[in-house]
């Protein structure tokens, strides 16, 4: 079993504006925390495993999506997506390929 608290995440930055707490993460790939300040926009990407993104708090927008604490978002593998934070935002990301920040 593993546990972690969000309290004891190691941050590292990831884009301007956003830091990255890896949870269970092998290679690049797994489970990890992404903290957005209000403004911040983690740029046009996409995932060709596809992605799961929990948001645990705040408000922003995934393209033209409006998210909201609590949404649950899969995105298909291929698809192009843009997250831009209206509030301070907390998402939770699962993704099956190594992300590079």
């Amino acid at each position: 079993m593993q546990h972690q608290r969000e309290a004891d995440a190691r941050w590292r930055p990831a884009f301007e504006g956003v830091d990255l707490a890896p949870l269970n993460m092998q290679d690049g790939r797994g489970s990890f925390l992404l903290r957005f300040k209000a403004g911040a926009v983690c740029p046009l990407h996409n995932h060709p495993g596809g992605e799961e993104i929990y948001v645990v708090s705040g408000r922003g927008r995934l393209n033209e999506l409006a998210i909201a604490a609590g949404d649950f978002i899969h995105t298909p593998p291929g698809e192009s997506h843009a997250l831009h934070a209206e509030t301070d935002v907390l998402i939770h990301v699962i993704t099956p390929e190594p992300v590079v920040f």
